[in-house]
């Protein structure tokens, strides 16, 4: 009798690609079903249904595919999954997409091919279509921070253009009018809805936006100081700047301060995310709060709810930043004085 293994050898492919081909677990390339198909009429391979049955038994993998792993920001994301999988009775396993789409395609397969059927996926670069594709063949693929409406039912995004119209809104009633934004330099959804809500919130105060005024940086603490550079060399004008995460308004901080300049009163900075570094800055960023860990749980509670094919319990799926006042927003005008760390 033909085995799996005299299968994958013969279509070229692993034998994780051959049990999802004869399984229909999880989406697989056509060319490539065409050849795993091939070669099991051709060595007249039939499935061994007890090992069918055990595999079935064994689903209790759940699958995180995060972003940067250095990033702060997917510490908390990961700290979230892990929380529910603890809860569930799962084992966790996780790999980096590096918002690249190689990277976070391979890593789905890799995911899949280790067995996890529940899958939270933080993905930036990878295609609707492809993304599509591998949902309609796992239900319990979970995307996070990704909003597509063939898959509301099933994802959790944040509210991003209400978060920088929300830091608009702060910085016009601290008086400043010349407000830059710094982004970053990917092409990914966070980038363009975000600049969307900064553009919305200048629009509403019908304040212009000159060029210049929107860098875009790597989202790094390097891509921070070159957006500080920039902005001192090109744009002189600008009393208060956006930047798209806490990193890059750290990285801006710090080169300002070599350069002689004064925090706040130089430059006012609201940054995004609200990562632990935040509260520990000199000063301390005023930034908006980017709930992940919450919605991280959220997204593990429907992988596993949906891989157990239960009812997901009430939930939202979209969520809100929420702007927390520190010490790096300078008024230009007298404003009442507000507590540290007052959420608004």
């Amino acid at each position: 009798m033909a085995t799996i293994r005299q299968v994958a050898a013969l279509a070229k492919v692993s034998t994780a690609t051959v049990s999802r081909v004869i399984n229909n677990s999880a989406y697989v390339e056509p060319a490539t079903r065409e050849r795993v198909e091939k070669a099991m009429r051709t060595l007249n391979y039939r499935r061994d249904m007890a090992a069918v049955a055990l595999a079935k038994r064994s689903g209790n993998m759940l699958g995180l595919l995060t972003g940067n792993l250095a990033d702060p920001f997917f510490a908390r994301l990961a700290r979230g999954v892990e929380t529910v999988s603890r809860q569930h009775g799962f084992r966790l396993m996780v790999c980096s997409g590096s918002h690249q789409s190689e990277q976070e395609q391979y890593g789905l397969e890799f995911l899949i091919n280790q067995g996890c059927e529940a899958i939270v996926a933080h993905t930036t670069r990878l295609s609707d279509d492809l993304l599509l594709r591998y949902a309609s063949h796992m239900p319990a693929l979970i995307p996070i921070n990704r909003y597509l409406p063939e898959l509301a039912h099933r994802s959790v995004w944040l509210d991003n253009r209400a978060g920088t119209r929300a830091a608009i809104d702060h910085l016009v009633t601290q008086g400043h009018r010349h407000i830059g934004f710094i982004t970053c330099d990917l092409p990914i959804a966070d980038r363009q809805l975000r600049l969307e809500g900064y553009q919305q919130g200048m629009s509403q105060y019908h304040l212009e936006i000159k060029p210049g005024w929107v860098i875009s940086q790597p989202f790094t603490e390097e891509g921070g100081e070159l957006a500080a550079a920039h902005l001192l060399a090109e744009c002189p004008e600008v009393t208060a700047v956006l930047t798209f995460n806490d990193v890059m308004a750290a990285g801006m901080m710090a080169h300002l301060r070599k350069c002689g300049q004064r925090l706040p009163e130089d430059l006012s900075i609201i940054g995004f995310d609200d990562i632990l570094l935040a509260r520990y800055l000199y000063p301390t960023l005023t930034t908006l709060h980017y709930p992940i860990e919450t919605m991280a749980k959220r997204a593990a509670e429907l992988a596993i709810t949906r891989l157990q094919q239960q009812e997901p319990g009430p939930g939202r799926h979209e969520f809100s930043p929420s702007l927390v006042i520190r010490e790096s927003v300078s008024p230009l005008i007298q404003a009442p004085t507000c507590d540290h760390d007052h959420v608004s």
